[in-house]
C-alpha cells in the first residue's frame, strides 16, 4: 500500500477532503457519540479548526449524520475497532492521506482541548508559535470532568455546554514514569486512579517497593524484558499528544499517548484535554465496551468501571479536593499546563 492509499476497510462518504495550505485538521474516530458530538464540534469551530475528518465505526445513533451536517468529511469504517489497533491503523492511514504538511488535532468526542490563552486566541496562532519554535507536538494532560452528584442523576442534553453538566475536576498529584517510546515519559494520577485503580497509588508500601525495584530494572533493557512481571500496577496514563505536525514518518503508536518521535521545544506551552467521560450514559457505554472487548487489554479499564458501579450504583466522583472549572488560566495556576513568556507575548501582540 502506498503512503496515500487507504486500507480496504475505509471508504470516504461524499466529497474527499481537499485541505488548503495552512489549515488545521481535526481527526476524530466516532462510534455512537451523538450525546457529546455537537458540543465537541462547536468547541472545534471556536478553536479555529478548519477541517474535520470523522472516521465512523458503525454508529447507530446519528453520529455520522451530525458530523456531516457540521461539514465534516466522513470516512466509513465498518470493521473491528480492536482489529484496527483500537483505531490507530485507521487514523494513521487517514492522516497520511490528507494531513501531511498540516497540524492535525486527534481527539475523541469527549475531549475538549484547552491551552494557555485558548479563551482568547485560536489554535492557528498556537500552531504558528510551535512552528516558530521548531516544535512538532503539543503535550497535554487529560483532566477528567464530572458532575456534582451521582452520574445516574445527570440530565445532560446533546448540544448543551459540557462544562455546565460536568463542572468539577480534581487536580491530580501527577507522577511521571519513563517509557521507551516518545514522549519517553508518561504522567499518572487523578480521580480515575483514586476511584478505580487504588492499588496504583504509589504511597501504598508494596507499590512503593515495586516501583523502586522496577526503576532500577528499567534502566537495563535485558532486565526490563525479563522482569516485566515486576512492573508496579498502573492506572490509565493521563498523557496525550493530540496536536501533531503531521509529516512523513509520523505515527500514532498507542492512541496519542505514544507516537513516533517528534520534535518538541524545551520551552513551549502545554495543554489540557478536558475529558467528559462521566455523564449519564457512563454505565451503558462501559457495558458496551466490555461486551465488545473494544478497548486495550480486553477493556480492562471498563471492567473496573463496571465493578465500581455494581458495588455502589449511586456513586459520585466528587470529593473534598473537587474544584469547579473556570477557565484555562486556572489550570496554568494549578500547574496542570505551562504558559511561557514567548507565548504570552505572541498572543498579546
Amino acid at each position: 500500500m502506498s503512503a496515500h492509499d487507504l486500507p480496504d476497510d475505509l471508504a470516504p462518504i461524499g466529497d474527499a477532503p481537499r485541505p488548503r495550505q495552512g489549515e488545521v485538521i481535526c481527526l476524530m474516530v466516532l462510534r455512537n457519540e451523538a450525546l457529546r458530538l455537537p458540543a465537541a464540534l462547536r468547541h472545534l469551530r471556536e478553536l479555529g479548526v478548519a477541517r474535520l475528518i470523522a472516521i465512523d465505526n458503525g454508529s447507530t445513533d446519528g453520529s455520522a449524520e451530525i458530523a456531516r451536517g457540521a461539514g465534516a468529511h466522513l470516512i466509513h469504517a465498518p470493521g473491528s475497532y480492536a482489529g484496527s489497533g483500537f483505531g490507530i491503523e485507521w487514523a494513521n492511514a487517514v492522516l497520511d492521506r490528507w494531513a501531511r504538511g498540516h497540524w492535525a488535532l486527534v481527539v475523541d468526542a469527549d475531549e475538549l482541548l484547552v491551552f494557555p490563552g485558548s479563551d482568547r486566541v485560536g489554535l492557528p496562532a498556537l500552531c504558528d508559535h510551535l512552528d516558530a519554535l521548531g516544535s512538532e507536538a503539543l503535550r497535554t494532560v487529560m483532566l477528567d470532568c464530572f458532575p456534582r452528584g451521582p452520574l445516574a442523576d445527570v440530565a445532560y442534553r446533546s448540544g448543551d455546554d459540557l462544562t455546565e453538566a460536568a463542572p468539577l475536576f480534581e487536580a491530580p498529584r501527577l507522577r511521571r514514569e519513563e517509557v521507551p517510546d516518545f514522549p519517553y515519559a508518561l504522567d499518572y494520577g487523578g480521580v480515575r486512579e483514586r476511584l478505580f485503580f487504588p492499588e496504583a497509588d504509589p504511597h501504598r508500601p508494596l507499590t512503593w517497593l515495586r516501583q523502586r525495584a522496577w526503576n532500577l530494572a528499567w534502566r537495563v533493557p535485558a532486565l526490563r524484558e525479563r522482569l516485566d512481571w515486576l512492573a508496579p500496577p498502573r492506572s490509565p496514563t493521563v498523557t496525550k499528544l493530540p496536536l501533531l505536525r503531521w509529516r512523513e514518518g509520523a505515527r500514532l503508536l498507542s492512541s496519542t499517548h505514544l507516537v513516533a518521535p517528534m520534535a518538541m521545544a524545551e520551552d513551549q506551552p502545554t495543554g489540557v484535554l478536558l475529558h467528559f467521560k462521566f455523564l449519564q450514559d457512563f454505565h451503558a457505554r462501559a457495558l458496551d465496551a466490555v461486551a465488545r472487548g473494544a478497548h486495550y487489554d480486553g477493556s480492562r479499564e471498563y471492567r473496573r468501571y463496571l465493578a465500581r458501579i455494581e458495588r455502589e450504583p449511586g456513586f459520585s466522583l466528587a470529593g473534598p479536593r473537587s474544584l469547579a472549572y473556570v477557565g484555562p488560566q486556572q489550570l496554568v495556576a494549578l500547574g496542570l499546563m505551562r504558559d511561557t513568556p514567548a507565548w504570552q507575548s505572541r498572543r498579546s501582540g
